[in-house]
């Protein structure tokens, strides 16, 4: 006999035999119900077992046996004349043969009894007994298994059981009504509460959309604090609806389950075919509640973070738009950590070949060797980009390559809503230089230019009061921290005079501020009468002798005395005086 440590040992025992030193063991089961175990000599190639019967083999003839035993019984239940009680009654019995044990089945009508199995030593040896005292215990357990098969196969059996699948059908029919009425319920309720959580101003966030209406929501940290309490009951809601329909499918997995082990013919089906299917379903719903809870969890400390020390509602804003930055990123890290260690042990319980898992390690370390130069940069651009918080979601911002909102942030990629609609993907690693345009507070830059010879201290005057105006509209005040932060005279040029004017905002709120500004400015200045400035053109008269038509030049032809360089006087003449074409 070969020994454990055998060369010829090509790897362990097969799924549902376990090996025990020089034994291998497994088990016997009838109808979906596990009898009792058997062992055999161990099997160390089973390649070449050299005449050794492996014992997997062995339980699969056992339990031929006992089903051919329970035909043989129930066949005399065609003969109408036979159909009674004793017809159906079974037995079994214990004979020596060649000093071994064996155990028969044997029933009236049955001439030769059938045998069920031998006691070997190997048996004998696993459970420390003798064969013949466990052979004794054996008859007792097949006498009462094989009896109560035999009686679950009766016609009155079988009646009892198709309305016992009646009931199982119908029980889930009708919890899963009541579980689908309650999500029903639910959804049409998360509806509601997602409406009043959408903030009535959010779409100005978009820098292209130019509309604006007063918010409904209460102003400032009480806004925020409103928000995070439908965000509570949102999430609650979320979570309650989740587990309802993980309760509908549950509902029908055990109904389908109870339906299959009602009958014995289909009782083994039920437990081989959902054994593995539950499993892999109770292994993601496991994985599905922590994550879920977690969330929650993560939420909790986000929220008791952002209550804590409270200032202004822009420093109220930006930490939120850096919590939900870091939550995110958090839940996706989490959420990854969980499935993994999830699917690892499920490979475990399903005791997949160590080899195949070295297999896929192997290849997996080979994949990441490839790329893990550019997923550490990306994971370490990403991880500082959170710490020293440049950006966050909800940000506008330029890199050298894309410009827009921040949709997604996580520690490999930042993901950008560009201002055509495109959502664009950057890896971390290749952002070298951010312009956030969002932080902490936003700034309208406008020039205007007016023509040379408007009055520039009225000018200047109408400059400010459309920006104190709109400063002081209810509809725009909360958005401007500062309506002149700058106002001057920029540039004297040939185009005109050009002002300059910042105005402080709110972040992201620049973009509509100076659409609104540039409107009501341009009404301003139409009924001041300030017109805008237009480059200006000089023209040279030539002398006649030299021919006709004139030549065009800038302000750069003058010299000193704003004279042309020529010997020829020529008038400058500007856009004011209308003038097209030489005199």
């Amino acid at each position: 006999m070969p020994n454990l440590f055998s060369p010829a040992d090509t790897g362990g025992p097969p799924a549902g035999v376990q090996r025990i030193g020089q034994l291998e063991v497994t088990s016997i089961s009838l109808d979906g119900t596990e009898l009792f175990k058997i062992a055999s000599p161990a099997v160390f190639n089973r390649n070449d077992p050299a005449g050794a019967l492996p014992v997997e083999v062995r339980a699969r003839e056992i339990e031929n046996n006992l089903r051919q035993a329970i035909a043989n019984t129930l066949a005399v239940l065609d003969d109408a004349d036979s159909a009674d009680d004793e017809a159906l009654t079974i037995q079994v019995l214990v004979r020596q043969l060649d000093g071994q044990p064996v155990l028969l089945a044997t029933s009236s009508g049955i001439t030769d009894p059938k045998a069920l199995l031998t006691v070997t030593t190997a048996d004998a040896q696993y459970y420390g007994v003798s064969p013949t005292a466990l052979a004794e215990t054996w008859q007792d357990q097949l006498q009462n298994i094989l009896q109560r098969s035999i009686d679950s196969r009766r016609p009155d059996a079988l009646r009892r059981h198709m309305r016992q699948t009646i009931w199982a059908i119908f029980a889930s029919l009708l919890a899963t009504l009541i579980l689908a009425s309650v999500w029903q319920l639910i959804t049409w309720r998360l509806h509601k509460l997602k409406q009043l959580c959408s903030d009535p101003d959010a779409h100005l966030s978009n820098p292209l959309n130019p509309t604006k209406q007063p918010s409904l929501a209460p102003p400032g940290p009480q806004k925020l604090r409103y928000q995070f309490s439908l965000e509570q009951r949102i999430q609650g809601l979320s979570f309650f609806r989740w587990l309802l329909f993980w309760g509908i499918a549950f509902v029908w997995i055990a109904g389908l389950s109870a339906v299959l082990y009602v009958f014995p013919q289909t009782r083994g089906y039920a437990v081989s075919l959902f054994s593995t299917p539950l499993l892999l379903l109770v292994t993601w719903f496991v994985a599905g509640l922590f994550n879920r809870l977690a969330n929650l969890g993560i939420d909790r400390i986000a929220r008791a973070w952002s209550q804590n020390e409270l200032g202004d509602f822009d420093a109220l804003q930006r930490k939120s738009m850096r919590i939900s930055t870091i939550t995110a990123a958090l839940k996706g890290l989490k959420t990854a950590a969980i499935y993994i260690l999830a699917t690892l042990w499920v490979l475990q319980v399903l005791s997949i070949a160590p080899a195949s898992l070295l297999a896929f390690g192997a290849l997996a370390a080979l994949a990441v060797s490839f790329g893990a130069q550019n997923l550490m940069k990306d994971l370490v651009n990403g991880f500082l980009i959170l710490l020293e918080d440049q950006y966050a979601i909800g940000d506008f911002i330029t890199t050298s390559t894309a410009a827009g909102i921040v949709e997604n942030l996580n520690l490999r990629v930042t993901q950008v809503r560009g201002p055509d609609g495109r959502l664009i993907t950057l890896p971390n690693s290749l952002i070298e230089q951010v312009d956030n345009l969002s932080r902490t507070w936003s700034r309208v830059d406008l020039t205007i230019d007016v023509a040379y010879d408007t009055d520039i201290d009225h000018a200047l005057r109408v400059v400010r009061h459309v920006a104190h105006t709109l400063a002081a509209d209810p509809l725009w005040q909360q958005d401007i921290l500062d309506p002149t932060e700058m106002v001057g005279v920029e540039a004297v040029t040939h185009a005109g005079i050009s002002i300059r004017i910042w105005i402080r905002t709110r972040p992201l709120q620049q973009f509509p501020v100076a659409r609104e500004y540039r409107r009501r400015l341009r009404l301003a200045f139409e009924q001041e009468g300030i017109t805008i400035g237009v480059p200006q053109q000089v023209f040279m008269e030539r002398d006649l002798n030299q021919g006709k038509g004139s030549l065009p030049f800038t302000a750069g032809n003058l010299n000193h005395d704003n004279r042309p360089q020529t010997n020829q006087a020529s008038p400058i003449q500007t856009d004011r005086d209308q003038v097209g074409s030489s005199q």
